[in-house]
């Protein structure tokens, strides 16, 4: 396995930007599992959708997301630059996607437990690498963290224990170890709608909540 990295080198050099103004509820919010049905398996077995942002399981590992910013109207869902046009029809928790090979996918709506920083924060203020002209979002919902660059994002599944952000315990099923858990982790120290997270060599920044 490669020498791990704190988050925030791994999110800082996945960091991007995003337009604040067209961050709003959808009727998708939230987490979507496909029922495994159809010949043949979807791009992405789980869907999350949290404010303007849509993230898609990878069907291989089943550990990270991918995605993208996302619009869309009374029939279609346009994800990234038009990385992904599907129309799809909503009814109660059944969430059903035509791609664009016409192909059908259903999807049910699963629980998905509130984050204890649940949003979208833009850092403000200090971090490796960051100039005043830059700028960073992550991205908190349910047991998901992550963070884009031009729209486009990786996600991880997260774990919070005593004050700390670290990789779910079940990347150690994948050959990660305690040790390189523990170096990814960080503090983090909330207030208001003001958020301040330090990695383990203690570099600060400071994030302010958009959504």
């Amino acid at each position: 396995m490669k020498k791990a990295v704190s988050l925030f080198a791994i999110f800082f050099a996945l960091a991007g930007v995003i337009n604040a103004q067209q961050v709003r509820i959808s009727p998708f919010e939230g987490r979507w599992v496909w029922d495994g049905r159809g010949e043949d398996e979807p791009d992405f077995i789980e869907l999350v959708f949290f404010g303007n942002v849509m993230l898609g399981m990878d069907d291989e590992d089943e550990l990270s997301y991918e995605g993208a910013t996302f619009t869309y109207t009374n029939r279609t869902i346009t994800v990234g630059d038009d990385d992904y046009n599907w129309e799809y029809r909503l009814s109660g928790n059944t969430l059903t996607i035509t791609d664009e090979y016409d192909d059908r996918y259903t999807y049910n709506k699963a629980a998905m437990e509130k984050s204890p920083l649940e949003g979208i924060w833009k850092v403000t203020k200090g971090g490796a690498g960051f100039t005043p002209k830059d700028e960073f979002y992550f991205l908190f919902t349910g047991d998901l963290m992550a963070a884009g660059e031009d729209g486009e994002y990786d996600g991880y599944k997260i774990e919070f224990r005593g004050g700390k952000i670290y990789p779910s315990q079940i990347y150690l099923q994948k050959g990660v170890s305690d040790k390189d858990l523990a170096v990814m982790a960080m503090a983090y120290k909330l207030s208001g709608r003001s958020l301040t997270l330090t990695d383990p060599g203690g570099d600060e920044i400071t994030l302010t909540k958009v959504y």
